[in-house]
């Protein structure tokens, strides 16, 4: 690797005020912590430099990535698509649409069917409703989601037809034709699991988040309020050796095998994730599968960037515990708080990142 600084990228991100200035911090203080890990300069948003490692806001097509001198996996922390849907939930599932947009892959769908919470998706609101009574007589309860949508926004617990067409009136067809849409059978009983790879200069770190989530107070989603993160260095295999749960175990061999398929699209990805949703079907039974995709600098960077410092200080660690926080009402201190980096210290947000032990 030769590169003369980190750059922090923010292009893309809104310009409205808090919400900027939660991306700054955030990404600002992840950035930092990699320009430490490859004992290079820092470089904020404001400028433009030469042969520099790129810290992304957001995924990037390959057209654009080429703009930022980003050719491979050491450029930069990320992810690059030749299509940007390749991170939507629109390729996790079988199609029911006979036209269907470019990205999509009846192969891969088909090669990670049982690695998916069980759905369909559909490029047409007509071949979603024809498809919707069918798909009921297994799966009585259903989630309806925008494909592009993330944080528990853009979905929909529907348990009938009528449900269904009063919220597809409410979403553009040509939304539909370009993006897609996804019905899945709910889950209760839920949690989240992520699982992901990290790659920074020659070394490659794996993960597996616990989120911690509650129910939004506006629309009562289910919103990220952080997570309990593991993180080993070299083979996804080494956090079999965690403290984990059969559920656990059974969301960290799907994801592993999922991040093998996806690799059909041929990503360019330093920074990459999974979501498995854990819970139980419509008879009881237990579901795991892949339900999202996030190759952007997400809700686990803060807690990542402090653990590969440490790998780094001490060569010898095999797995590492952090955790990440955030606290939509910040007031006094929390005690999951204490001794953390503050990545966002602000009235309407604070968010902080911890290591708890390592062995």
């Amino acid at each position: 690797m030769n590169k003369e600084a980190v750059r922090l990228n923010l292009d893309g991100v809104t310009s409205v005020l808090p919400y900027r200035d939660y991306y700054r911090g955030r990404n600002g203080l992840v950035a930092q912590n990699l320009a430490r890990y490859l004992d290079l300069p820092y470089r904020d948003e404001n400028g433009v430099g030469n042969n520099e490692y790129v810290v992304l806001p957001v995924a990037l097509n390959k057209a654009m990535a080429n703009r930022y001198g980003i050719r491979g996996e050491s450029d930069f922390y990320g992810g690059v698509f030749e299509h940007l849907n390749h991170i939507s939930k629109a390729i996790l599932h079988p199609c029911v649409s006979m036209v269907k947009p470019v990205f999509y892959s009846d192969e891969f769908a088909r090669s990670v069917k049982d690695l998916v919470i069980p759905g369909v998706t559909a490029f047409s609101k007509q071949d979603l409703m024809d498809s919707y009574a069918m798909f009921r007589k297994e799966y009585p309860v259903i989630r309806l989601k925008m494909t592009t949508k993330s944080d528990g926004h853009g979905q929909y617990r529907l348990s009938s037809v009528s449900e269904l067409a009063s919220i597809l009136e409410q979403i553009p067809e040509e939304e539909v034709r370009s993006d897609g849409l996804v019905i899945e059978t709910n889950l209760e009983n839920k949690k989240t699991v992520s699982i992901g790879r990290v790659v920074v200069g020659d070394d490659k770190y794996y993960f597996l988040a616990r989120q911690k989530n509650d129910r939004a107070p506006e629309d009562d989603r289910d919103r990220y309020m952080g997570a309990d993160v593991l993180i080993v260095k070299d083979e996804t295999s080494n956090l079999f050796a965690a403290d984990l749960d059969v559920s656990e175990r059974k969301a960290l061999d799907i994801g592993s095998r999922f991040l093998d398929c996806f690799g059909y699209f041929n990503p360019i990805c330093s920074r990459l994730s999974f979501d498995c949703l854990i819970g139980n079907g419509p008879t009881g039974e237990d579901l795991i599968g892949v339900t999202d995709i996030t190759a952007r600098l997400g809700g686990t960077c803060p807690a990542l960037s402090l653990a590969i410092l440490e790998f780094k200080k001490n060569p010898g660690l095999s797995l590492l515990n952090a955790e990440v926080n955030l606290n939509y009402s910040p007031g006094d201190e929390k005690p999951e708080e204490r001794g953390a980096m503050r990545f966002i210290d602000l009235p309407s947000l604070r968010l902080t990142a911890r290591i708890n032990n390592y062995r």
